[in-house]
């Protein structure tokens, strides 16, 4: 039987507004330093755009980022497992005896500031794979769907961050 866990809506519409919105405030101050008279500018305002530019930039990029790499669609059928990842544009299949195991975590977001449960999937081949349950619906049903096809449990991972990505517990 073929089980389906599809993305979360709430929290990505959330994140697209806010992005949409962000643009907007690039693109109007874009605009704005157009239109400026040439015989009117002078370096504050030049360094001012600037600034402007970057922080909106950083902003945009950092919830893009952030909604492309956690926005997944699980497919689980009784010999296989596929995802599809929005950060590589492309679905992983992989049959569940290639699965090395699974744990469970928090990810924090902010300090302390909020938390989601995620489950953590290993791969014999070294890749990963992290659900949030604020972006996935049904994690504990796809737990509860992994335990059943007899895939080793690993237990509980803290949130160990990397410099630039997540260090991930039960790696090779």
């Amino acid at each position: 039987m073929k089980k389906i866990f599809y993305p979360k809506i709430l929290l990505p519409s959330i994140k697209l507004i806010f992005i949409t919105g962000f643009f907007y405030f690039l693109f109007l101050g874009i605009v704005k330093f157009i239109d400026k008279p040439k015989s009117h500018i002078d370096s504050g305002f030049i360094i001012s755009a600037i600034v402007f530019s970057l922080f909106i930039g950083y902003i945009i990029f950092h919830l893009g980022y952030f909604f492309c790499f956690y926005f997944k669609y699980i497919s689980l059928t009784e010999n296989e497992i596929s995802i599809f990842e929005l950060n590589k544009l492309k679905i992983a299949k992989f049959n569940v005896d290639e699965i090395l195991g699974f744990s469970k975590s928090e990810v924090y977001f902010g300090r302390y500031a909020w938390k989601s449960k995620s489950l953590v999937i290993y791969f014999k081949s070294g890749k990963t794979s992290e659900i949030l349950s604020s972006f996935v619906s049904g994690v504990d049903v796809l737990e509860k769907e992994l335990k059943n096809r007899k895939v080793k449990y690993l237990g509980f991972e803290d949130y160990n961050t990397g410099w630039f990505f997540r260090e991930y517990k039960f790696n090779k």
